[in-house]
């Protein structure tokens, strides 16, 4: 072959090359994209999926303290529901032995506080009429009757027990 025939071969075959080379290196460039995609689209779904594993790990751990917290609650109620039934029989025993001792539940002392307290609403009616306050002297009567009413009932019922007087002192 000739020097020119040479050239023209190499000529040839640097357009062909030229030719050639851009969809080869399109064809390169959307491969690699392709590849790179699926790896990032790979790590993303793992990432995803060790996301949700921790979420789940962290919803198991509130799942079992919450059940904790429930089971501590149930226990600390039911101790409290004990209290209350203790108690609740406690206060039955006393009220029983208060009755036990008198029959009643009120004392002399209790009625000798509440004749007390009806001469000193007589004395605030007295004191309201003598400042010309009408109402509150009314109503300072009507508590007085009130109070006496409630004395009267409760003095009958210490005269009708016979131990009253000294059941009550030992109360």
């Amino acid at each position: 072959m000739q020097p020119h025939q040479y050239a023209l071969a190499a000529g040839i075959a640097w357009m062909v090359t030229l030719i050639i080379l851009p969809f080869l290196i399109a064809k390169a460039r959307r491969l690699a994209y392709a590849r790179g995609f699926n790896e990032g689209k790979a790590f993303h779904d793992q990432s995803l999926t060790l996301q949700l594993r921790e979420a789940k790990q962290a919803q198991d751990d509130l799942r079992t303290e919450l059940q904790r917290a429930q089971q501590t609650c149930e226990l600390e109620l039911a101790a409290r529901h004990t209290k209350i039934v203790a108690l609740q029989a406690s206060i039955s025993e006393l009220d029983a032995r208060i009755m036990s001792y008198t029959g009643l539940a009120v004392t002399k002392a209790d009625y000798d506080k509440l004749v007390s307290a009806s001469s000193t609403m007589r004395l605030a009616q007295r004191t309201f009429k003598a400042l010309q306050t009408e109402a509150e002297a009314a109503r300072a009567g009507t508590q007085a009757d009130v109070i006496d009413e409630l004395a009267k009932r409760i003095h009958l019922q210490l005269s009708s027990t016979p131990s009253a007087t000294t059941a009550g002192a030992a109360a």
